[in-house]
């Protein structure tokens, strides 16, 4: 329910309402996901000018593609799924551009506080944001999306298009490794 108690408008409903043309509706789908995604692609790659990059380019290909999308499908995962393939596309881009791999710090890598700040203290997030660049990519993937963005390992897992089992094991595997890295004592891991 909304605050002016009317019912929220699916995702569902806003594609089949942009396919007709209605311009609001994509609006209602950029705000009602921008941060989000911006979130996440900020956790993954700490390069907050890239995030911003990659999200608008999902929201202009979302709307070249409006025609072709089944709005019974999970609108939300189909937005993950562009922004994460778009992402490594420009990691692949960047890496064949510099005959270097940039050296990233806790205090140089990103433009402004990560979209989750108001949820940890500045010191506590860069480490932790520190700590999860050293992670692999897949377990980064699977903890950002867990523990930033409230996915369940279900839903991680049709969005990343990996087995849920592969997925509980990286997300294990990727606290192991946060553990280690931030010299904590005992780290909760949640299941599916």
């Amino acid at each position: 329910m909304c605050k002016d108690g009317q019912t929220e408008v699916t995702d569902g409903e806003l594609v089949r309402q942009m396919q007709e043309g209605d311009l609001r509706a994509f609006d209602v789908i950029f705000e009602r996901y921008r941060g989000a995604l911006l979130s996440y692609l900020v956790g993954l790659s700490a390069d907050r000018a890239l995030a911003e990059d990659v999200v608008q380019d999902v929201f202009v290909k979302l709307a070249a593609r409006i025609a072709s999308i089944d709005s019974r499908r999970n609108v939300r995962g189909w937005l993950y799924r562009a922004a994460r393939n778009r992402w490594l596309d420009q990691l692949k881009r960047r890496r064949r551009e510099l005959p270097w791999e940039p050296e990233m710090t806790a205090e140089g890598v990103a433009d402004g506080p990560h979209p989750s700040a108001p949820l940890m203290a500045d010191e506590r997030q860069a480490a932790i944001q520190s700590a999860l660049l050293e992670l692999d990519v897949k377990q980064r993937e699977v903890l950002v999306l867990h523990y930033f963005e409230g996915m369940s390992f279900r839903e991680i897992a049709g969005v990343l298009r990996r087995p849920l089992g592969t997925v509980l094991w990286q997300s294990r595997r990727g606290l192991k490794r946060l553990k280690k890295v931030l010299d904590v004592g005992e780290v909760r891991d949640e299941q599916a």
